[in-house]
């Protein structure tokens, strides 16, 4: 999940930078999540990109964008991402180093309801307030 452009979110140039960069005039090539949906629930088409680098591999586009910190991973549907530990690794190393996104992130907590609800991050909220057994969560 990249950022948007049109929303003007930070890091959203540079993704589509690394983008321009890595793919343009070259051949790139499009795979899919086994029995998984091509478009998302806003009608974007989701696919892997590959390009073929020196040496006769691949690189996966999407892999790249999250070790750099400028996309993170997405799930759209039902099943699971054939390359989820992977993707999920990739995220949590660019978090690790703060780079991209991640540069300014902070890690923190919130409190959950037992019925899993409700999210917040203070017991000052009303809902909690009435709440006797409330489950911490690391927010990362």
């Amino acid at each position: 999940d990249a950022p948007e452009i049109k929303e003007c979110q930070p890091f959203a140039e540079e993704a589509k930078k690394f983008t321009l960069d890595s793919c343009e005039n070259m051949n790139i090539y499009l795979s899919f999540e086994p029995n998984g949906d091509k478009k998302d629930r806003y009608g974007r088409l989701v696919a892997w990109i590959w390009l073929k680098v020196n040496g006769g591999g691949y690189l996966n586009v999407n892999e790249a964008l999250v070790a750099k910190g400028l996309a993170s991973v997405y799930f759209y549907g039902p099943g699971k991402l054939q390359n989820r530990d992977k993707m999920i690794s990739l995220q949590r190393s660019a978090r690790k180093q703060k780079i991209g996104k991640w540069a300014d992130f902070i890690d923190g907590s919130v409190l959950k309801t037992p019925n899993g609800q409700r999210y917040h991050c203070t017991r000052d909220c009303t809902h909690l307030q009435r709440s006797n057994k409330l489950i911490s969560l690391k927010a990362s």
